[in-house]
């Protein structure tokens, strides 16, 4: 069981670190080509595995009621669609660095809905996990604004559509957590993207019309690929794996992978600035999540139940 639980979190791990890196391929992908039709390219590119892939491995597979796909489509549109959208609109007013940063608000929002809606029970080494997560994601978001109030205030705008991305993301992880047992990591991200894929088709389209693929360059090729296979398969892969295993409350810590993922990324191949602060907020995150990785202590009627079966 512990080894299954160690894997899980190293699922959720990779899962956050990879969702981190797309601010940063976000980012130059919407400096180069519309939002939507960026959004759509890289779902695009995840359907060319994700189709094949579910379609070899389609035998066995359970049939999914009208109520699945129902919890898979509204996954779909808040953790894809809604939640790309957002992002990278608020992308064209911030920095990748600070839209990193803004997911801060994921571990809290993820654990009082969890709480909330799927009744899971907020322990004191739970609460002290999204505390310091959220502590340590708080000294990181502070920097910007305390370095330059105009540069802070002519980004609240594209921070307050990053929010909202971020609002999207937590009602994704607490509904995938709700319906994860019924449908295969694979699958349920394949039906995802397909849905996901559909929505986005028409406003896609209507800004393909008046944009000139043939000046694409290379580096926008390169991210649209990478956001296809890493950001829009692997990490929704990896999600799925590991929101099957660990509580979502739990799950949640990892999320603060997310931000970190994206400044460090963000200061390696934007060159954005990583201060002293963000080192910081990197203890306290990483702190947190050990914390929401140590065992749960048996309640007390469990412990002496087991100490009679044993005598």
């Amino acid at each position: 069981m512990r080894n299954v639980q160690t894997r899980a979190y190293g699922f959720l791990a990779l899962a956050m670190i990879i969702a981190g890196s797309a601010v940063v391929a976000g980012k130059c992908m919407v400096a180069a080509m519309p939002v939507f039709l960026a959004a759509e390219l890289g779902i695009s590119v995840s359907l060319l595995i994700l189709l094949p892939l579910s379609f070899l491995r389609r035998h066995g597979q359970p049939k999914l009621d009208g109520k699945t796909h129902v919890a898979l489509f509204l996954q779909a549109l808040c953790g894809i669609v809604l939640y790309r959208a957002f992002i990278f609109w608020g992308l064209r007013h911030t920095s990748a660095a600070a839209g990193g940063l803004i997911s801060s608000a994921a571990p809290a929002l993820i654990a009082l809905l969890a709480f909330l809606l799927l009744r899971e029970r907020m322990s004191g080494k739970r609460v002290a996990s999204v505390l310091s997560v959220s502590i340590g994601i708080l000294a990181v978001n502070l920097h910007p604004f305390l370095s330059g109030a105009v540069q802070a205030s002519g980004a609240i705008k594209g921070n307050c559509l990053i929010l909202m991305a971020v609002l999207c993301e937590a009602c994704f992880s607490v509904m995938s957590r709700a319906g994860c047992g019924r449908v295969s990591a694979l699958r349920g991200t394949a039906l995802m993207s397909s849905y996901a894929f559909i929505c986005l088709l028409p406003c896609a389209l209507y800004e393909a019309r008046g944009y000139d693929f043939a000046a694409m360059r290379l580096s926008t090729v390169l991210c649209i690929g990478y956001y296809g296979i890493f950001v829009s398969f692997l990490s929704y892969v990896f999600w799925f794996k590991g929101i099957a295993v660990v509580p979502a409350g739990v799950a949640a810590a990892f999320t603060g992978f997310v931000p970190l993922s994206g400044v460090l990324l963000s200061g390696m191949f934007l060159r954005e600035e990583i201060s002293g602060a963000h080192w910081l907020g990197l203890l306290f995150v990483l702190l947190g999540v050990g914390l929401a990785c140590l065992p749960e202590a048996a309640p007390a009627s469990r412990k002496a139940a087991a100490t009679q079966s044993k005598i």
